[in-house]
């Protein structure tokens, strides 16, 4: 797993497994700015793009609206690969709300004292 942030632009890319970074992936995107990248033929995650990562970092909510624009079909997919280890590790989201939060609030203090 590797962290990357970008502070000019605040995005926050999670990368899940180099090793599959190169593979056929579909992106679905959870809210505006918010992209889960999975791979095609095993649904395993391979990506998390966050943009405006310190914004959405600070609120105890997110309404993830691009989650109930998905087919039922992909949510059902999708919803083991949320509850992974790797995944929720960064993102816990209510499948019946479509809310949820950033797991780690503390990830902005670190990205600052590494700069």
């Amino acid at each position: 797993m590797r962290l990357l942030y970008d502070p000019e632009g605040d995005v926050l890319d999670v990368i899940f497994d180099e090793r599959l970074h190169r593979s056929d992936k579909i992106a679905y995107e959870l809210r505006d700015g918010f992209i889960l990248y999975v791979t095609v033929d095993s649904l395993k995650p391979i990506q998390l793009t966050v943009v405006n990562y310190q914004r959405l970092a600070q609120r105890p909510t997110i309404h993830f609206n691009g989650w109930k624009k998905l087919k039922a079909g992909e949510r059902k997919r999708l919803l083991p690969i949320l509850n992974s280890p790797a995944v929720s590790a960064f993102l816990k989201l209510d499948p019946q709300t479509g809310y949820g939060h950033l797991a780690s609030t503390a990830m902005p203090e670190m990205f600052s004292l590494a700069a």
